[in-house]
């Protein structure tokens, strides 16, 4: 039995025995956050330690874009800048391609159209509201498409459908022609009533709320003038194009002239003189550009009307073309003849 003398002994051995044995059960947490070495205070294990509300934790990682917040979407159907393209020719620009419509071309919120019979600001749709009853996919659609690839979010494209199949240039007066001051008729003359259909929809664009600009001619014709030179063609076609950006203010206005189909050429030799002329548009017309077409994009059957294949075909090299007309400037503009001059100035 122990003495008296020595129970306090014993007494504190097992506490200090009791003392050694927490340190080695019970781990101690590591100071937090900037608590000074040795500090008194008691430190929260990692499990429940949070950084005082007032200091938010800092890291030198980019901040992930949700954690940013999600950039807001612009308003349903609006966007801030609207882009304008005249869409004029015969059938291959109104609107043949097949297939179409349906789940091939779902709608976009970016492109717009005002049409030849509905004249409203409205979304584009497959086909377009030509100024005949097209039946396809018009290349003015893939180009739209092409080209807002390439523009920032907030820019739409709005096309102005004007074209109309079997129509040419033509000295006939009671019959539609895109030659310029024929028309006995206004309800004839297809190039004022491009140039009024475009000024209607530049300003329904700009009554909805948008910056407009117009930016360019998508041209698709010549069918149905095999039978003409290749000189009398281009002196028709220049003088279209003279008139379009006198007529809508716009003196550098490109425009884009379409490649025929290799196939219709070939069936139709009279054609080649055509697709001549439009090939050497630009060496003879300051800020044009020519859309080369393929060959096997016709539809079954079918030597004239390009296919969906053939028209998205065109979407891109009509788009190559616009790029080559801005950076044609090393031409003369084109030369105004005496039959233009007394057209311009019977007035707007």
């Amino acid at each position: 039995m122990a003495s008296g003398h020595s129970r306090p002994l014993v007494g504190l051995l097992w506490s200090l025995l009791i003392a050694a044995l927490l340190l080695v059960l019970v781990p101690v947490s590591p100071p937090q956050g900037d608590l000074p070495p040795g500090d008194p205070r008691p430190v929260a294990p990692p499990s429940v330690a949070s950084p005082p509300a007032s200091t938010p934790r800092e890291s030198t990682e980019p901040t992930p874009p949700e954690a940013a917040g999600p950039t807001p979407p612009a308003p349903a159907g609006h966007t801030a800048v609207v882009h304008v393209f005249l869409a004029a020719g015969q059938s291959n620009m109104s609107g043949r391609g097949l297939p179409s419509g349906g789940a091939y071309d779902p709608a976009d919120p970016r492109i717009f159209q005002y049409g030849a019979k509905n004249r409203t600001f409205r979304a584009a749709t497959v086909p377009l509201d030509m100024h005949d009853s097209a039946t396809g996919i018009s290349p003015a659609t893939t180009f739209a498409r092409e080209y807002l690839k390439t523009q920032p979010r907030n820019v739409s494209v709005l096309i102005i459908p004007a074209a109309h199949g079997a129509t040419l240039f033509s000295s006939a007066l009671d019959k539609l022609t895109w030659s310029v001051g024929v028309a006995a008729d206004p309800k004839f003359d297809l190039p004022a009533l491009a140039v009024a259909q475009t000024r209607e929809g530049m300003a329904a664009a700009k009554a909805a709320g948008y910056s407009v600009e117009l930016k360019g001619i998508l041209w698709h014709q010549g069918e149905s003038n095999s039978s003409i030179s290749t000189s009398a063609y281009a002196a028709e076609l220049d003088e279209l194009i003279a008139f379009f950006r006198s007529r809508l203010s716009s003196p550098k206005l490109p425009f884009i002239a379409g490649g025929l189909s290799p196939e219709g050429i070939a069936a139709t030799p009279g054609l080649a003189n055509i697709d001549k002329a439009h090939r050497e548009t630009p060496s003879r017309v300051a800020y044009t550009g020519f859309a080369k077409a393929m060959a096997g994009g016709v539809n079954q059957g079918d030597r004239t009307h390009f296919s969906r294949v053939g028209i998205e075909f065109f979407g891109k090299t009509y788009l190559s073309a616009y790029r080559q007309a801005i950076g044609n400037t090393g031409r003369q503009l084109t030369p105004i003849t005496h039959r233009t001059l007394m057209v311009f100035s019977a007035g707007s």
